[in-house]
């Protein structure tokens, strides 16, 4: 005859037995709330690691101590440019100046356009779009359109048009290498950011 047990040992005799034949004991076993802590914890890690990359091949910001002003007092807009760039006089004219970087080949074209039309405004922008079905472009109210693509050329385009009152307009176009973009993308928005209408 087995002996008679008290509840709380029989309860403990039964666990065991029950237990028999596991890998791990129970208190081993993670609880959910510690899975999920550890699942936080290993994402947080990973967006950690790809912050710390991406912080390594970032862009560096952009010194607008070295810009210098280009006004063209005849046709009414001035424009920051980086300070080592230099005029290319061959594709400069009394509407406008083309600025080139030496060393990455980068490009700053602006120019003033006569145009007294307001069909022409329309007729500008379709001209931007239709030059390369890669850019895209958006009005920002009635009288300022920005585009941007990679030109078939391998080169990228960022563009600013400005209409000023009597209705004719000032283009700025800033082009580079499309593999430089996330170095050059910030300097480029700082020159066109810096277009102004006099």
């Amino acid at each position: 005859m087995l002996p008679i047990l008290p509840f709380g040992a029989a309860l403990t005799l039964a666990l065991l037995l029950s237990a028999c034949g596991k890998q791990e004991a129970v208190g081993d076993v993670p609880s959910s709330e510690e899975l999920a802590r550890q699942a936080d914890a290993a994402s947080q890690a990973i967006r950690d690691e790809a912050a710390a990359v991406e912080d390594d091949t970032a862009a560096a910001p952009v010194d607008l101590t070295s810009m210098e002003s280009y006004t063209n007092a005849l046709r009414g807009y001035t424009i920051m440019v980086p300070g080592d760039w230099t005029v290319d006089e061959s594709a400069s004219d009394d509407n406008g100046r083309v600025f080139t970087e030496t060393e990455s080949g980068a490009k700053l074209a602006v120019s003033w356009v006569e145009n007294r039309e307001d069909a022409a405004w329309s007729k500008a922008v379709e001209n931007i779009e239709d030059g390369n079905a890669a850019m895209e472009g958006s009005a920002v109210g009635n009288n300022e359109y920005r585009a941007s693509g990679i030109l078939t050329n391998g080169l990228k385009s960022n563009q600013r048009l400005l209409r000023k009152p009597d209705g004719t307009m000032v283009q700025a176009e800033v082009s580079y290498a499309a593999d430089q973009a996330k170095s050059t993308d910030p300097l480029a928005a700082a020159i066109l950011d810096s277009l102004t209408l006099k």
